[in-house]
């Protein structure tokens, strides 16, 4: 194994410079043509990093083939990368042991030794088609592997405090309750089973890996582990069940601990064997830049298109937490990471459209400092959320399924049980084990979850609430972005601020999409209460224009009228709606500072100096 902690940022200068007087060049990887990702050679922190992971990456042990008969497609791809970075990624989160689970008596947990059952890989295939006619052509999978069992939190271990991610042979550790004990493949093979499934309908897999480890895993494997001064346990504030990872051998001299980042070369091995096409890191910033280079690199060297998504806010609120790092998005950007989380998660808490459009162009203007292609999901509700019907209701709910199908730099993520509007309140909250007749697999016997979130911490009921309407606008606004006639426009068009008139409160925010003389206007009511009315000012636009709301209608009507130049509105609480409008000269009649653009052509931005934001 190469020693990591021997190479410092001087001598991969020196190499640099080597090299060019060699002539060495290395190969360069394959490029989708959409969008150009080399990154800048002007900056000094990324020569480092490329140098560092081409040369100081540690030798992996060949992870064991996986046996069985393959029923993968024959002429599949992975492209997710390239549907990150050109906006096209439409995502469903879900956790696998509840994404099929029966609950047969209705009291929201799943007792086995009552003949209920959780999902398993294999039962999940039958909601594959479900979860395309939806509009989903990606998953993002929360954490599969084993759980902890000492210091747990909730009956079956949290997702985020695995035992173990890798068995002895390499293979990655899949938790026993995701296996059909009834079927006679191994868990991988069943896993890759439901991954080829997922590929015969071109859905797309991506698999959350954890930040941290179990106590268990602490307590097996120290030398991974980080230890504070005192000879205690570094663990993230608030949580008692999970322990931090040491990304160092040296902080000092920025030497990596070699034998954490070989764990995770060997889980990116593991899951590119299985067909997985990218990764999503929990806590991205619980590791350096320097880390992610490394491992990044490795997986693009496998395959150019392995995706991955960083748990990475654009404003930290939590920081700085005890035991962990201030969040740098852009450095992780930079590091190799295609997408970020952002800071659609405070969506709710803006209660004006000036707040809404300056995030957006905020983010417009950071990929400007970036190489291109690099861009957002909407994160506005993710496990770590509250549910959004606690935040406006199904009105909302539907609100932000346009929003984010039509906002620039964003590529649509939704928590299973959205679709039809799960409150994620659980009955049996705070309640014992021996309440429900179950046997705890862990040494807690609470039934532990928080409030108004996915219950992460035990076997439960199959997402899902009272309102079904709230899945039908969604994928009506899935099959507008999809559509050829406007995918272009809302996934790389530009981004214009419409000015306005007669809304004091400034609650109707108003933009447009404009791409090769085509133009998408929407309006959208940012009250959850009342009707909010405006006048909004449209250059080039005919008083005949008709307006054909281009997704599904709900909650209270709006009305409308069209003049030259402008739009009279009344808009319905928590009302959206999307017109395509014949303004094909908008562009030329608007301010300068009206027009945003993402980054998708310059590969070698100036980045300016990050410097720590607060919310």
């Amino acid at each position: 194994m190469t020693d990591i902690g021997n190479i410092g940022l001087h001598k991969n200068l020196i190499d640099i410079q080597v090299d060019k007087v060699n002539g060495k060049n290395n190969k360069p990887q394959a490029q989708p043509a959409s969008v150009n990702t080399d990154r800048t050679s002007s900056d000094l922190i990324n020569k480092y990093l490329d140098n560092q992971a081409q040369i100081n990456k540690p030798s992996v042990t060949q992870t064991a083939a996986i046996d069985g008969k393959s029923s993968a497609p024959v002429n599949y791809r992975n492209n997710l990368r390239d549907m990150f970075r050109n906006n096209e990624a439409v995502i469903l989160a879900m956790v696998p042991r509840n994404f099929t689970a029966e609950d047969k008596n209705g009291d929201e947990l799943i007792e086995t030794n009552q003949g209920e059952k959780p999902g398993t890989f294999l039962s999940a295939i039958k909601r594959l088609d479900e979860v395309k006619a939806e509009g989903f052509n990606t998953f993002h999978i929360l954490p599969i592997h084993p759980p902890g069992k000492t210091h747990a939190m909730g009956t079956a271990g949290s997702l985020y405090a695995p035992e173990k991610y890798i068995e002895d042979d390499g293979q990655i550790a899949i938790d026993p309750t995701l296996v059909d004990p009834n079927d006679p493949r191994t868990p991988q093979q069943q896993m890759k089973a439901f991954i080829d499934e997922c590929h015969k309908r071109d859905i797309k897999v991506m698999l959350d890996l954890p930040s941290c480890a179990s106590v268990d895993m602490f307590n097996a494997h120290p030398e991974l582990m980080a230890i504070d001064k005192n000879g205690n346990p570094e663990t993230p504030e608030g949580w008692q069940d999970i322990r931090m990872f040491n990304p160092w051998k040296d902080k000092s001299k920025r030497e990596l601990n070699p034998a954490l980042l070989d764990m995770h070369m060997k889980y990116v091995d593991s899951c590119i064997d299985l067909g997985i096409d990218g990764i999503r890191s929990d806590v991205a910033r619980a590791k350096p830049t320097e880390f992610w280079d490394i491992l990044i690199n490795h997986a693009r060297q496998r395959d150019p298109e392995f995706a991955m998504l960083g748990e990475s806010y654009t404003y930290e609120t939590a920081s700085p937490q005890a035991n962990m790092p201030y969040d740098r998005p852009e450095d992780s950007l930079r590091a190799g990471f295609d997408a970020i989380y952002g800071q659609h998660h405070i969506f709710h808490e803006l209660n004006n459209a000036k707040g809404a459009t300056n995030y957006i162009t905020e983010m417009l203007d950071m990929s400007d400092r970036l190489p291109a292609g690099k861009t957002l999901i909407g994160s506005f509700m993710t496990h770590d959320d509250e549910t959004l019907m606690n935040h406006g209701g199904p009105d909302f709910c539907d609100l932000v399924s346009i929003v984010q199908s039509t906002i620039p730099m964003c590529n649509p993520y939704v928590l299973d049980g959205f679709q039809s509007g799960d409150t994620y309140k659980y009955g049996y909250s705070g309640k014992d084990a021996k309440d429900y007749n179950i046997k705890s697999e862990t040494d807690n016997t609470e039934l532990e979850t928080h409030p108004y979130k996915m219950d992460i911490f035990n076997l439960t009921r199959k997402p899902g609430g009272e309102h079904p309407e709230i899945g039908k606008v969604m994928t009506s606004a899935f099959k507008m972005r999809s559509d050829p006639k406007y995918n272009d426009i809302i996934t790389k068009g530009d981004f214009i601020e419409l000015k306005k008139g007669k809304d004091k409160d400034d609650q109707v925010w108003a933009y447009a999409r404009h791409l090769n003389g085509k133009t998408l206007l929407v309006v959208a009511n940012m009250n959850k209460n009342r009707n909010s009315s405006a006048v909004v000012k449209i250059p080039t636009l005919k008083g005949t224009q008709e307006l054909n709301n281009l997704v599904d209608n709900y909650g209270k009507p709006s009305k409308f009228q069209v003049e030259d130049g402008e739009i009279r509105m009344e808009l319905g609480p928590s009302r959206a709606h999307v017109f395509e409008i014949d303004t094909p000269d908008i562009e030329k009649y608007l301010d300068p500072e009206q027009i945003h653009k993402q980054n998708f052509t310059n590969p070698n931005p100036n980045p300016e100096p990050q410097g720590t934001k607060k919310k």
